[in-house]
């Protein structure tokens, strides 16, 4: 269950951040559970993502109970748990692509579950393993150029190449899915969230078969984005010191623990 300490300052979007890295000095600090916030000056405004009391119940038990959580633009927030804690259940559901049990939550000021439809338009998914694979078949260019098209936007070759490169991905725009390496399918799946210049994104496992200097360069890449493009980012992570590069992180712990 989530403990529920509460902050009394975050971090603002426009304050400068650098390049961080798990091994700092600033993850010693984070507890092993319940919500921190890293020091810093309040955010302004209502959190774009707002849950109290969440749970998901299902035959088996609780998936995840008790969470509660805010996300503003701007801001990442870090979801940690040990594999089995619940971390993709609530993650999709802060997407909008799942329904809770309990709880209230609104996303952009829309209310969830009752508007999910709309919640799922301003919501950008990363990849998640049996909801929205890449064919194997696909190259990176093929799946950037068709997840373009799909809102609406430009995927003419060069667009295409250009928004990779942006994306660091260039040098693996031919490549096929099945032949990318994991970090560089990670990082596809993190461009393809953004395709139709999303108010939020949701981000699972940043350490599936990478080394934590890989796992470190994808938790930048989304602090970056989150800065720069004044989004809403929320990812999943088993790693404390990597939950420690976050602006903030909630702790799931495995029902009984």
């Amino acid at each position: 269950m989530q403990e529920t300490q509460q902050p009394s300052a975050r971090l603002a979007p426009s304050a400068p951040i650098g390049v961080r890295t798990a091994s700092g000095g600033q993850a010693q600090g984070r507890p092993e559970s319940g919500t921190f916030v890293r020091e810093g000056v309040e955010l302004v405004g209502e959190p774009y993502i707002s849950a109290r009391g969440l749970g998901l119940k299902t035959f088996a038990g609780y998936a995840y109970h008790d969470v509660d959580v805010d996300v503003h633009k701007g801001e990442l927030v870090a979801v940690r748990g040990r594999n089995g804690s619940g971390k993709t259940a609530l993650l999709l559901t802060l997407a909008g692509r799942m329904k809770q049990s309990e709880g209230t939550l609104t996303v952009g000021g829309f209310e969830l579950p009752r508007q999910r439809a709309k919640v799922a338009r301003h919501v950008g998914l990363s990849l998640f393993k049996g909801v929205n694979d890449l064919q194997d078949s696909l190259t990176a260019a093929s799946a950037a150029g068709a997840e373009l098209e799909l809102y609406g936007r430009k995927a003419r070759h060069d667009a295409v190449l250009d928004y990779l490169r942006a994306w660091g991905l260039a040098d693996v725009a031919t490549i096929r899915v099945k032949d990318l390496t994991s970090e560089k399918l990670t990082q596809l799946g993190i461009a393809l969230a953004f395709a139709g210049e999303p108010d939020a994104v949701v981000v699972d496992d940043v350490e599936d078969q990478l080394t934590m200097t890989q796992s470190e360069g994808l938790v930048n890449l989304l602090l970056d984005a989150a800065r720069t493009r004044g989004v809403a980012i929320v990812m999943g992570v088993v790693e404390r010191d990597l939950a420690a590069m976050a602006d903030a992180c909630v702790y799931l712990s495995k029902e009984g623990e």
